[in-house]
């Protein structure tokens, strides 16, 4: 590999401790400040309790990890969109973690296996709040979409991501960490800063050139 390959992968995959960096705002607001908001609906209250979808929760940090390296050496262009992408969501989800504070019940765990222990785990590391909409989802989505979109990706890779974020997407649910509104707000998100980039990336903001047209032979003759 060339130097100024290494250097153009090292330096592309160096901008992604923005994400990291950015966390450090959800860390500063995970906890209740005084005015809570439940958006528990009662088909979340009919959805069970899987403890063993923490094996997908626990595999976004991974999976993410993965997925942008695999863009960076396929794809660099998609590989700094989605990255755009992610930080401008985040900070929209940031937002309304600050603004609107929401909470999700967690239920009692029973038993001490070790899928339980790793459930525990996430419980203690991450308070129940900075909800809606959810980083986890809204990630996940983006990574997916990006992987769809994107032309020269063997379908085998695209069918793993696929098959990936949608279990990813199911077990904030399943281990209670979210509700569907949550994950429904994360893809509205989504949706919105993926059309906001690309029509920012394909110009929306530069002016039309106009060519001005060209006079011909015969009709400047015809003036002298």
């Amino acid at each position: 590999m060339k130097a100024n390959s290494l250097t153009s992968h090292l330096l592309a995959l160096s901008s992604l401790l923005s994400i990291p960096l950015l966390g450090l705002i959800y860390i500063y607001l995970n906890h209740g400040n005084g005015m809570v908001h439940s958006l528990v609906t009662d088909f979340d209250h009919q959805l069970p309790f899987l403890k063993v979808f923490v094996l997908p929760y626990l595999f976004w940090y991974p999976f993410l990890f993965i997925a942008f390296v695999y863009l960076a050496f396929k794809n660099r262009e998609v590989f700094y969109q989605t990255l755009v992408q992610f930080n401008i969501g985040l900070l929209i989800c940031y937002g309304f973690y600050a603004v609107y504070q929401t909470y999700v019940p967690r239920p009692v765990l029973v038993g001490d296996d070790w899928l339980l222990q790793m459930v525990r785990g996430v419980y203690s590391s991450d308070q129940p709040y900075n909800c809606f909409p959810s980083t986890h989802v809204l990630t996940t989505y983006l990574m997916m979409k990006a992987y769809l979109r994107t032309a020269g990706i063997p379908r085998m890779y695209t069918a793993a991501v696929t098959i990936v974020s949608i279990l990813i997407i199911a077990s904030t649910q399943f281990v209670k960490q979210h509700v569907l509104l949550d994950i429904a707000g994360a893809i509205l998100v989504a949706e919105g800063v993926i059309y906001a980039v690309t029509r920012i990336h394909k110009g929306w903001f530069s002016k039309p050139i106009i060519a001005k047209p060209q006079q011909s032979t015969w009709e400047g003759s015809l003036r002298r």
